[in-house]
């Protein structure tokens, strides 16, 4: 054998030991892991609502107009988003348009903003813990329950945790680095508004506020200026496309900005009131998971040294500051929740190495027992699909997506067999210790994830796109003159456009007058009055499979 590649021979052929330390292998994995999280369902399936049909009809609306400075959606104004992620996947649509489909090259705009949340956490954690705590907690966040499905699709709120994540590292290395840690919070705290408004730039700015308050390491010179020069930098970013709207349009300017600057108290679509306070109190337990119970074990283990864990009251703080912040001024929409992750993983890897054996264990038999059996599941609902049996599971599948047939798609197949395979030899072959039930459990919903995109990517498609029924729509209208919408949302107008073409006019619109077709959009408890004596109803349509919302088309009757 040739002496040169013994070494690497041998070190494939010992256990994987989760230490902290790095070879080729650990390395390896952790690039597979990240990657195989991050790239599955970026593409390969059309746009899906809400916030998927909505950010899509904002970048078409853009690349068609060329115009990048007024947000779009269906030929209408759009300023209920800040416009950072908007002009980032338009960007992406322009580059790599030629070989993907528009909506899938816009897509990679969600995984350059995961990436960017992923590799803050990771300078974060390795300027509070060290060298070896930066992969864990990359794998720790990427593990968590919550973070998984949203940031696969188009949304204005992964642009606000990235920003959030690059402001939390600049304030994590402002003691060490001052002007790294300043130029990195000055720049998250601009992506942060320009990426999703007001609240997740509160979050990087309130954690500045409070951290003085937290010990004495802030209240020192150096870290002040920081501070001021993260705030010098991060004033012209903030200003810089306000300034540009209000010099073209004042009037949307102050729009946007009352969107931007709005809470749950005031502004557009408030709701103030008490009632749902407790919102993310409720959620956090399953959506933070594993972080969450990682992170009070660190506060508890550390609770009578806290005065002198640096290390631990900056991420401690910034944990409290965002739950009152959220909990006192976000919607309740568990997507508000994301930034919550970023203190939590950090405070989660703190004592990770000191974990109870038997709580590691538990985790750890946990997770691999659970994705192994929805791995199973998901290999029964593909061989169901390609061959009917078991006829159970193939009945269900087309109650679900009635008429559906399941293609043979080989390179997804290979991919999928090869990342079973991978998951089951590194579960078999990993030594028995704290850090491996978190490698195994990120890695377990890694492996899950990509089956489901791999494997279930086409039946899902099928049920949630809405470009069958745009089309078929759009064949009912074929000479209609112009069309009025009623009730259809603001979601579904922009795939209605983007699939068909279909531009609804509002009721209320001078030109409606002369429409001789009507669509209205009708769902279970909600069906949009519609006069039965100028209209009759034409057409109904919906995705397949869908029982809980539909098209209706009316003509006008002569």
């Amino acid at each position: 054998m040739n002496r040169v590649a013994d070494p690497f021979v041998d070190t494939l052929r010992r256990r994987i030991a989760y230490d902290g330390t790095r070879t080729p292998v650990k390395t390896a994995l952790f690039v597979l892991v990240c990657l195989a999280w991050l790239l599955p369902g970026l593409v390969g399936h059309d746009p899906w609502k809400t916030d998927e049909a909505l950010a899509l009809g904002a970048v078409a609306e853009m690349l068609r107009s060329g115009d990048w400075t007024v947000p779009m959606l269906a030929g209408e104004p759009y300023l209920e988003r800040a416009p950072l992620f908007f002009w980032t996947a338009a960007a992406f649509a322009k580059a790599f348009g030629g070989w993907l489909a528009l909506h899938d090259a816009a897509r990679l705009a969600s995984g350059f903003f995961m990436a960017v949340t992923m590799a803050a956490v990771h300078v974060s954690a390795v300027a509070l813990y060290g060298a070896r705590a930066g992969r864990i907690a990359v794998l720790l966040l990427i593990g968590c329950l919550g973070i998984l499905i949203r940031a696969h699709e188009m949304s204005t709120d992964l642009a606000g945790l990235a920003g959030v994540a690059v402001g939390v590292s600049g304030l994590c290395l402002a003691l060490r680095r001052p002007w790294t840690g300043a130029a990195l919070l000055g720049a998250g705290t601009g992506i942060a508004f320009l990426g999703d408004g007001l609240v997740p730039a509160l979050l990087v700015l309130s954690l500045a506020a409070v951290l003085p308050a937290a010990g004495r390491a802030w209240r020192t010179r150096p870290h002040a200026l920081a501070l001021a020069a993260g705030l010098a930098i991060a004033v012209p970013i903030v200003c810089a496309w306000p300034v540009v709207l209000g010099l073209r349009a004042p009037g949307l300017s102050g729009e946007w900005l009352s969107v931007a600057l709005a809470t749950r108290w005031w502004g557009p679509g408030s709701r103030p009131g008490f009632d749902d306070l407790g919102y993310f109190a409720t959620i956090l337990p399953w959506y933070a998971w594993p972080a969450l119970p990682l992170a009070a074990w660190t506060v508890w283990r550390a609770r009578r040294h806290l005065a002198q864990r640096d290390d631990l009251r900056l991420p401690l703080a910034a944990a409290l500051a965002f739950f009152v912040l959220l909990t006192g001024f976000a919607e309740p929409r568990e997507v508000n929740a994301m930034p919550m992750l970023v203190p939590l993983v950090l405070l989660g890897v703190a004592e990770l190495d000191s974990l109870p054996r038997g709580a590691a264990s538990a985790l750890d038999w946990f997770g691999v027992t659970t994705f192994a059996l929805l791995a199973l599941l998901l290999w029964v609902g593909f061989v169901a699909g390609m061959t009917g049996s078991p006829e159970a599971v193939a009945a269900w599948m087309q109650r679900e997506v009635p008429g559906y047939r399941y293609p043979f798609r080989f390179i997804p197949f290979a991919l999928a067999a090869l990342l079973t395979c991978i998951w089951v030899v590194v579960v078999a072959r990993s030594l028995r210790t704290t850090r491996r039930a978190v490698v195994n459990w990120s890695a377990g919903i890694t492996m899950v994830w990509m089956l489901a995109m791999m494997l279930g990517l086409p039946i899902i498609d099928q049920a949630r796109s809405y470009r069958g029924v745009a089309q078929a729509l759009a064949g009912q209208l074929r000479g209609a003159s112009c069309t009025i919408g009623v009730g259809v949302g603001d979601a579904q107008r922009a795939l209605l456009d983007y699939f068909a073409g279909l531009r609804l006019r509002p009721a209320g619109d001078a030109a409606a007058a002369h429409c001789d077709t009507l669509v209205a959009q009708v769902s279970k408890g909600h069906v949009p009055a519609v006069d039965p004596a100028a209209w009759r109803e034409a057409w109904r349509g919906s995705r397949p499979g869908d029982r809980g919302e539909a098209f209706v088309l009316y003509r006008r009757v002569p």
